[in-house]
């Protein structure tokens, strides 16, 4: 036993509330049995064992190339060319972590947690459905729910955009790309609090763009006129975008999966769609 720990890097009580690893054997990444109550409290300002440099450069080009791919996606691509682009770029930035060294591990990827990801994803999205269901029982917010884009496209669309675009090109790629590639690669060389206000501050400037696209059919997008009311929206945006990255990372380290956080992330954005839905053709 005292082998397999001094091989390891282990000491007894590894398993315990507290990330205790300080072996060089993990200076590419936090062993698993830290990444599993790394969601705690009490842990977010505990630093990486034997910080590593991970590669800086290499997440600066995933960041470059994601900021890039972003304008385009927004600006230029149609909606359904959204799923190939984006799944091409985050195959690029996926490559490129694991070329700098970092682990599957570090990413939420790991095929040992996925059942648990998918188990707490699953209760989040329960949760979420029903703080919308009561949202649109109530008249005065459910007037939120009447969306320029559900009112001028088909039911089938609504399906579409509810069921397979967001999920794939929305949930699954930003989570990946932010919450398991950028968290997991900073983790490695800054406290899990660092990392994630740093990723989530990038997940908030990252919808500027959509919230420039969206003020137009969003119902609330008349609130907002003239620069100042510019400003404030995208202000509000990307607080509230890094709020909610803050909020997708915690339910990824709980279930120690990036798989919950998608299935979060499908439960913020299509369930408040599917939501608008029965506003606009049913209510």
């Amino acid at each position: 036993m005292w082998q397999l720990q001094h091989h390891f890097g282990l000491p007894f009580g590894a398993m315990s509330d507290t990330p205790a690893s300080t072996g060089k054997e993990h200076a590419w990444s936090w062993p698993v049995e830290d990444w599993d109550v790394m969601w705690k409290p009490s842990n977010w300002l505990k630093k990486p064992p034997r910080p590593h440099k991970a590669h800086i450069f290499h997440l600066v080009a995933i960041i470059a190339l994601a900021s890039y791919a972003n304008i385009i996606a927004n600006e230029v691509l149609d909606d359904a060319w959204h799923i190939p682009f984006n799944l091409g770029v985050l195959g690029v930035a996926l490559l490129l972590a694991r070329r700098a060294g970092t682990t599957w591990t570090a990413m939420g990827l790991r095929t040992d947690r996925v059942k648990k990801g998918l188990v707490v994803g699953g209760v989040v999205i329960g949760v979420i459905a029903a703080g919308i269901a009561i949202g649109i029982a109530i008249p005065t917010t459910r007037e939120l729910f009447e969306d320029a884009r559900i009112i001028e496209n088909s039911v089938g669309w609504v399906f579409f955009q509810a069921f397979v675009r967001i999920p794939i090109a929305t949930a699954l790629y930003e989570e990946v790309l932010f919450r398991g590639i950028v968290f997991g690669m900073l983790a490695r060389r800054r406290s899990p609090l660092v990392a994630a206000i740093a990723t989530s501050a990038l997940f908030g400037l990252w919808h500027i763009l959509p919230t420039i696209d969206t003020l137009d059919t969003s119902p609330a997008g008349g609130l907002f006129q003239g620069a100042i009311g510019l400003v404030v929206a995208i202000l509000g945006a990307v607080g509230g975008t890094m709020i909610a990255g803050l909020g997708f990372l915690w339910v990824r380290l709980y279930a120690n999966s990036t798989f919950a956080s998608v299935l979060a992330h499908i439960g913020t954005n299509s369930t408040a769609m599917l939501g608008a839905l029965v506003v606009v053709h049913l209510l």
